[in-house]
């Protein structure tokens, strides 16, 4: 599996919803999940949250290694 950095966040890794995240989607408040793709050119980040058959792409700021 090839890893792609940004910052701290990479493909595979594990994440929670962050503070900030959280205010602006309160639906997804304390959700948890795993990276799956990780924009080399905006500031966007595909995401599998646990237990969802499809996935979603946040700002990464949304998000924090858990």
């Amino acid at each position: 599996m090839m890893i792609q950095e940004t910052d701290r966040i990479v493909v595979g890794a594990r994440f929670k919803m962050s503070a900030l995240g959280a205010a602006r989607c309160p639906d997804l408040a304390g959700q948890t999940g795993i990276v799956v793709h990780v924009s080399p050119r905006t500031t966007g980040v595909t995401v599998l949250f646990d237990g969802a058959k499809r996935p979603t792409c946040l700002h990464k700021d949304f998000i924090s290694r858990v």
